[in-house]
């Protein structure tokens, strides 16, 4: 009975040890499948967080070069501005320089010459003050001896240099005044300076 006994027990311990091994390879087996899970889920996390990453910084990249090549783009449309202001300046300054009173009276004599010839009534030449004195001392009494027309002088603010000649009693009038003058000088050479700034 002894035997019997000690072999129930041998029988037990041994079918107690077999079962604890098998339901530690299935703990462990459980174990592993769940770390694999872990770490392939933590992989694909990964994975997101450096794809997520990288377009982030291609976005911004691509944000970085347009607006790099937008402040290029002002930069150059600023510098052209800058650059047809000061030609216009430049203009404006040597037209009127060139003005002078001598130029003044040739002009005029040429446009009453060219557009005022078959008429015969007053002509109104407005100029600045300045001009207009020494216009009238110099050369009105022999530029109206020349044409053979009655030529009144006005004075005005609204022009620098240069004058407006009208042959019809100030109704209408041809602008040869600086500002006109300079314009038209600077839309010839605009286009070749623009050409240029490409």
């Amino acid at each position: 009975m002894a035997q019997e006994l000690k072999a129930l027990i041998d029988k037990i311990q041994k079918e107690g040890v077999e079962s604890a091994q098998k339901a530690a390879q299935e703990i462990e087996a459980r174990a592993k499948k769940q770390a694999e899970e872990i770490v392939a889920r933590a992989g694909n996390d990964a994975k997101k967080l450096l794809d997520d990453a990288r377009e982030k910084i291609r976005q911004e990249k691509d944000s970085s070069e347009a607006a790099l090549k937008q402040a290029g783009r002002d930069l150059v449309l600023s510098l052209k501005k800058q650059i047809l202001e000061t030609l216009d300046k430049i203009v404006a300054l040597d037209v009127r320089q060139a003005l002078g009173p001598q130029d003044l009276a040739a002009l005029v004599k040429l446009a009453v010459g060219q557009y005022g010839a078959q008429g015969s009534g007053t002509v109104v030449v407005s100029l600045q003050e300045g001009d207009r004195q020494k216009f009238q001392q110099g050369f009105l009494s022999r530029l109206k001896d020349e044409l053979k027309r009655d030529i009144v002088l006005k004075a005005t603010d609204e022009i620098a240099g240069g004058f407006t000649i009208s042959f019809d009693a100030g109704k209408s009038h041809f602008d040869f005044s600086d500002k006109a003058l300079a314009a038209y000088l600077s839309g010839l050479v605009r286009p070749k300076l623009a050409e240029l700034l490409k």
